[in-house]
């Protein structure tokens, strides 16, 4: 059913053509930003958590803007490997085998499985639980096939406001970063958030 305004105009979204044209579904419930847009967005904070990584383990020595940041697929030193969006193969067949940042940590004997999301509000703490639930059948695997001692999953998880869960500051230092990082990933947020209803709103119904 679709819901008129008073104004005699239809509430569809001109994006994806279903009723709801909200600034919620425009920020983060619009199907057809999702590979786009939202993604972009997504990869932002991604690539702020894996530039960070990087330095931390010296695979990169200069420090540039976030939005200028081209992750290479794999970087290695004989400290760690740090994977950006790779699949991992295993012995068994895995769903759940691509997340968004990998570190094996050869000196701690640990690997790290990194994931982002960009959620609304209200699904920040669900979706941060899901991340966790997602990659245990991968973290397993990992353990046996990677000669490490353990395998942590750590989700960073920021609302398209830029909301954040008390949880990221342990998050962060799982991994070991400063958590001035997320003064940074909230701001990358924002100003994608702003970009997408600026792109959105220019669109022809």
């Amino acid at each position: 059913m679709y819901h008129i305004l008073k104004d005699g105009t239809v509430d569809i979204c001109r994006a994806c053509h279903r009723p709801g044209e909200s600034i919620r579904h425009i920020i983060s419930g619009c199907s057809r930003l999702a590979n786009g847009e939202y993604l972009h967005r997504h990869n932002q904070v991604a690539r702020i958590v894996h530039q960070q990584l990087a330095l931390k383990y010296h695979l990169v020595n200069l420090e540039v803007p976030y939005y200028r940041y081209v992750p290479d697929p794999v970087l290695e030193n004989g400290r760690a490997t740090l994977y950006w969006d790779r699949s991992i193969i295993t012995d068994r067949t895995i769903v759940a085998n691509k997340p968004d940042i990998v570190v094996i940590d050869r000196l701690e004997r640990r690997a790290m499985i990194v994931d982002i999301a960009v959620p609304h509000d209200e699904n920040l703490v669900k979706v941060e639980k899901e991340k966790q639930i997602k990659y245990l059948d991968l973290s397993h695997e990992i353990v046996d096939m990677w000669n490490v001692d353990s395998v942590i999953i750590v989700p960073i998880v920021v609302s398209a406001h830029g909301l954040i869960a008390k949880s990221l500051d342990q998050h962060l230092k799982r991994l070991t970063l400063d958590g001035w990082i997320k003064g940074l990933i909230q701001k990358a947020v924002l100003l994608d958030t702003a970009r997408i209803v600026r792109r959105f709103l220019s669109l022809q119904s």
